[in-house]
């Protein structure tokens, strides 16, 4: 079975194409630095935490609008300071103004392992993101079809980068987990209409766990209670990117949101 990507899914993955074809995958000009273990950060437990959390920077999203911060090697620093487990760097520039660029001087400025969130159509970007210094790829099951979902899998795997696969409902996951995916991510946004339910995560989570090696609850999730919902639920983790940038102070605002006790 094929994903049927979503005409704003299918345009945006169109577009990807074009742009892969024009400029080729980006070589790296030094040695890649050596991986950081982005399944372990996922899974380590912390005493006093509610649960692990990706952290992401961007400067805008078609949900969000533009975000007050540009400097986003200083909100990545933030936010580990404020105990993510992992950071989410968007390289995509059309929607949401990113860059490579970005994702190299984020790798540089952190300790933790890095993502590099984007819409991936080639596992030679893969290949590239390895060079680049990622740790990890966000793969979205929903617009790749069986055949490629499965490769690109089993092409980071050989390029010893984490894969997260991204998926919205249970028949996604489903697809997911057939391609191999060990870590899988249920995105609470519906990216046919934009629309955010915590309750997509909570609900699909505990269908499927125990088939994979860890689950990431996406979107959406904006406070402590929330945390505590999808921990309860089974995620391993969280990504959390928008109700942080909001705040005037991203680290700040995630310290509290992981403070214990904290309920609001």
């Amino acid at each position: 079975m094929n994903a049927p990507a979503t005409d704003k899914l299918a345009a945006i993955f169109a577009r990807k194409r074009r742009e892969l074809a024009a400029r080729g995958p980006r070589v790296a000009e030094h040695p890649r630095p050596p991986g950081r273990d982005f399944a372990a950060a996922l899974t380590r437990h912390r005493p006093g935490l509610p649960i692990n959390v990706i952290a992401e920077v961007k400067r805008r999203s078609p949900s969000g609008g533009d975000f007050p911060h540009s400097d986003l090697v200083a909100v990545a620093r933030g936010y580990e300071a404020a105990g993510a487990c992992a950071i989410s760097v968007l390289t995509d520039d059309v929607d949401f103004g990113g860059s490579l660029e970005d994702l190299l001087q984020v790798r540089a400025a952190v300790s933790v392992p890095v993502l590099r969130k984007d819409f991936l159509v080639a596992p030679q970007e893969i290949e590239e993101s390895a060079a680049l210094g990622a740790d990890a790829v966000l793969l979205i099951a929903d617009a790749l079809e069986d055949g490629q979902l499965a490769e690109m899998v089993a092409t980071a795997k050989a390029c010893r980068v984490a894969a997260l696969v991204e998926a919205h409902t249970q028949e996604h996951a489903e697809r997911a987990l057939q391609a191999g995916a060990e870590l899988v991510g249920i995105n609470n946004r519906d990216l046919a209409t934009l629309r955010t339910d915590i309750a997509t995560a909570l609900r699909v989570i505990p269908l499927l766990r125990g088939r994979a090696q860890t689950f990431v609850a996406e979107s959406g999730l904006k406070t402590h209670e929330d945390f505590v919902a999808a921990r309860s639920a089974g995620a391993d983790a969280v990504l959390v990117g928008e109700s942080l940038l909001r705040a005037p102070h991203p680290g700040q605002a995630l310290a509290r949101l992981l403070a214990p006790g904290n309920a609001s």
